[in-house]
């Protein structure tokens, strides 16, 4: 049995939130790996492996709390034009990306250089509105 090889499972467990499973495989790393480096090994991949969800976590929530904004505002968001002017592409192409749409079998989302982009274009945008005034 080999630490490595046990502590992936314990991954593939956490990642599938197959709790039952985590907390078996949990006890028998604590059970067959017991000295001080296993311990210490097994101590940074799990605080490795919560850092790594963590990140994750906000970052979808951060997606979620972006589509909801969009859900929200969507009769005044100016999104084909957003997506001709800031993306070079076509007005389907944003909507297939808010609304999480399957293309070729993948589902589609925002790159985090594209969410970057979209707030640009949206910080941009209200700056524009913001210095229009009518005499």
């Amino acid at each position: 049995m080999e630490l490595r090889a046990e502590l992936e499972k314990l991954r593939t467990f956490f990642q599938n939130s197959d709790t039952r499973a985590f907390k078996t495989q949990l006890k028998l790393l604590k059970d067959n790996f017991s000295s001080e480096s296993d311990i210490s090994e097994m101590d940074e991949y799990i605080d490795k492996m919560i850092a790594e969800e963590m990140v994750e976590c906000d970052r979808a929530f951060n997606e979620l709390k972006l589509k909801a904004e969009l859900i929200l505002n969507k009769d005044i968001i100016p999104f084909s034009y957003i997506a001709k002017k800031y993306f070079k592409k076509s007005k389907s192409w944003i909507y297939q990306r808010i609304n999480g749409n399957s293309i070729n079998g993948k589902l589609v989302d925002f790159t985090s250089e594209e969410v970057n982009t979209f707030n640009f274009a949206i910080q941009d945008i209200s700056k524009r509105l913001g210095s229009m005034s009518v005499a």
